[in-house]
């Protein structure tokens, strides 16, 4: 996926289509992103067919998409893998008040970056619903506590490209990005790229502080559970 400059990204309005089956609440969610100028609404529907067959499509940072949609229609997952074969940079946001345990797994490993699992709550605030927006279009995958349950040490890293795998080993043992990158035969560019997206899938949504740390924690716990695992 090539995920499109952050700072483009940052300073424009990000353009999105929304999905959802319920005209009630789309009404509503309608109105509340069009006010907001951190967004802009390019589609609004209930209609999947509708949605794949937009010209909104190709110039969209994200889609906010329902996860059930009708018995006669795509649900949210298929939908969602279907507009990023329009679009390859697409973030895609399930939105959901049904169940999103296990919902991560439905997505091919090599396309969930910039996949988000938010379930449907009256308590989050508008403006929480356009973070998550703005974010997973710039590729940050975000779940909540229910999907990240779901998802168990070896889903984790099987998100990993076999690269991003031989990267993160090498940095859990305090390797630099040029050490790694001497050892692979990589170039340096190569590897922080590599790293950078090994990050987003270990400690998806976290931009703040020592992400390498944490990422390498993470990467650390991974390896810990599945050797636990292989001896039980």
């Amino acid at each position: 996926m090539g995920i499109q400059p952050w700072e483009t990204l940052l300073v424009r309005p990000s353009r999105v289509i929304y999905v959802e089956n319920d005209p009630a609440l789309r009404g509503i969610m309608t109105r509340a992103l069009s006010s907001s100028p951190d967004v802009e609404l390019t589609l609004s529907t209930g209609d999947a067919v509708e949605a794949l067959g937009s010209a909104k499509v190709q110039q969209a940072d994200v889609a906010l998409l329902d996860l059930a949609l009708g018995a006669d229609q795509l649900n949210g997952i298929d939908l969602g893998l279907a507009l990023r074969e329009i679009n390859p940079d697409l973030g895609i946001v399930i939105y959901s008040q049904h169940s999103l345990k296990n919902l991560a797994r439905r997505v091919p490993e090599n396309q969930r970056m910039g996949w988000s699992f938010i379930p449907k709550s009256g308590e989050m605030e508008v403006a929480e619903l356009i973070e998550i927006l703005r974010a997973t279009a710039r590729g940050i995958a975000l779940m909540s506590e229910e999907v990240r349950q779901g998802d168990d040490a070896g889903d984790l890293l099987e998100a990993l490209a076999p690269r991003q795998r031989a990267v993160m080993a090498l940095a859990a043992t305090g390797l630099s990005a040029p050490d790694i990158a001497q050892r692979l035969g990589l170039t340096q560019d190569s590897v922080r790229k590599d790293l950078s997206k090994a990050y987003r899938v270990l400690v998806p949504g976290d931009e703040g502080g020592d992400l390498r740390t944490r990422a390498v924690l993470a990467y650390l716990r991974i390896m810990r559970d599945q050797a636990w695992d292989d001896t039980r």
